[in-house]
């Protein structure tokens, strides 16, 4: 597996404690201005032919997206990441992470 300095600042997601891990990675998020996109997902302009400065959005969105995308894959441990290898965008991986790994201690829990 590719390892990466980065790695040590993020929780990781192993399938346990995914209440902890989601708390932590929402709070770097934050902290990276990222958890807007996370949160709303890339919004495509709703005319035809957007204007430059929609253009300046939708670009700077979809780097914050896969800069956050980025991170919830180096956050995923080897049995994980195959669950979110597909997803496009952050929003999409996020969701994914969140209702099977939430759903998963549900189940433990009853």
């Amino acid at each position: 597996m590719t390892s990466f300095s980065i790695n040590k600042l993020l929780p990781i997601f192993s399938g346990e404690n995914y209440d902890y891990c989601a708390i932590q990675m929402k709070t770097y998020f934050i902290s990276k201005k990222l958890w807007e996109i996370i949160e709303k997902g890339v919004i495509v302009a709703s005319n035809s032919t957007p204007n430059e400065e929609e253009v300046k959005r939708l670009k700077e969105e979809k780097t914050k997206d896969a800069e956050a995308l980025f991170y919830i894959q180096m956050a995923s441990v080897e049995s994980i990441f195959p669950r979110i290898v597909g997803a496009k965008f952050v929003k999409e991986a996020w969701e994914t992470l969140k209702e099977e790994l939430q759903g998963c201690i549900k189940l433990e829990k009853s």
